[in-house]
């Protein structure tokens, strides 16, 4: 199987670390954010991340900070990142092979949003040499995200007279593409209802630490008088406005709640959007001293 990767080969006494990345990303989201962009490529990815994009010698990630101490680090590009999730695992499991030729000390699976759901997915394998997982922002209990997309089709006439004449081309097209992301089939399957999550029976493997981390900032962008997706709060009834675009409740697309795997050994919430969780120096230091716990258990 050909496949899109980066790696950085580390100490043999130290773990590989496989980074997973989400729904409609690709491998610089871990190993080159500068030139990555966002939901489903509508944005650069520094659009969601405000003054963490100004960061001194630019955007860090977890994949630069295991780089430099020593762990081996590999990552790779979906070949179809907007497909079912089943169709990622057989990618996942030809890295993991690769991770172990790395190293003699074991992999940590490390996976952002959909990643987390590939990852549990593969785990059902019962993968031995897997010593630690870690899920960020992802939806273990699902997203209720693609449910407004119905409520979205107003939107663009509600929010053109707010912007100048020369941005309107520019907020439509991105609106529609939201709204388009939104209604995507690989959305719908993070739908706690989905097919997906009604046949995934994983649960805790010997031998494997688990941890996860969310976020509870759910204002993704900002631009003049229009912040996403608060502006939807005009639009949504309140009843059925989703637990993931409510403040402190959420990352604006995935719930704190939903974000914790259920059976980790702990769980971290930070003040953070779905993306900023990546880049964030205090969420980077604690998941770190979460996998020095696992490297040198």
């Amino acid at each position: 199987m050909k496949l899109d990767i980066i790696f950085h080969k580390g100490s043999d006494d130290m773990p590989a670390a496989v980074f997973i990345h989400g729904l409609g990303m690709n491998k610089d989201i871990w190993a080159n954010p500068s030139s990555s962009r966002i939901l489903g490529g509508i944005f650069p990815l520094i659009t969601l991340l405000g003054k963490r994009a100004e960061q001194p010698g630019g955007i860090q990630t977890l994949f630069d900070d295991l780089r430099l101490r020593g762990l081996n680090v590999i990552t790779w590009s979906q070949k179809r990142p907007a497909g079912p999730i089943d169709s990622v695992v057989p990618e996942l499991e030809e890295i993991v092979k690769i991770a172990r030729g790395l190293t003699r000390s074991g992999v940590i699976l490390i996976a952002h949003s959909r990643g987390g759901l590939i990852g549990r997915k593969y785990l059902q394998k019962k993968d031995g040499s897997v010593r630690g997982f870690i899920t960020i922002s992802t939806p273990n209990k699902g997203s209720t995200v693609a449910q407004v997309a119905g409520y979205l089709s107003p939107l663009v006439s509600m929010l053109n007279p707010l912007f100048p004449e020369g941005d309107k081309g520019t907020l439509s097209f991105s609106v529609k593409r939201i709204l388009e992301f939104l209604k995507s089939r690989a959305l719908k399957e993070l739908l706690p209802e989905s097919n997906f999550f009604k046949s995934l029976a994983d649960g805790p493997n010997d031998g494997i630490y688990y941890a996860s981390a969310g976020g509870t900032n759910p204002t993704l962008f900002s631009y003049r008088h229009f912040s996403f997706p608060d502006v939807l709060e005009k639009v949504i009834p309140e009843k059925i406005y989703p637990e993931e675009m409510k403040k402190g409740k959420g990352d604006g697309l995935v719930t704190a709640d939903s974000s914790k795997l259920q059976w980790s050994e702990e769980h971290h919430n930070f003040e953070c959007n779905h993306a900023e969780i990546l880049f964030d120096e205090d969420a980077r230091d604690i998941l770190v001293r979460v996998i020095d716990r696992i490297s040198f258990a």
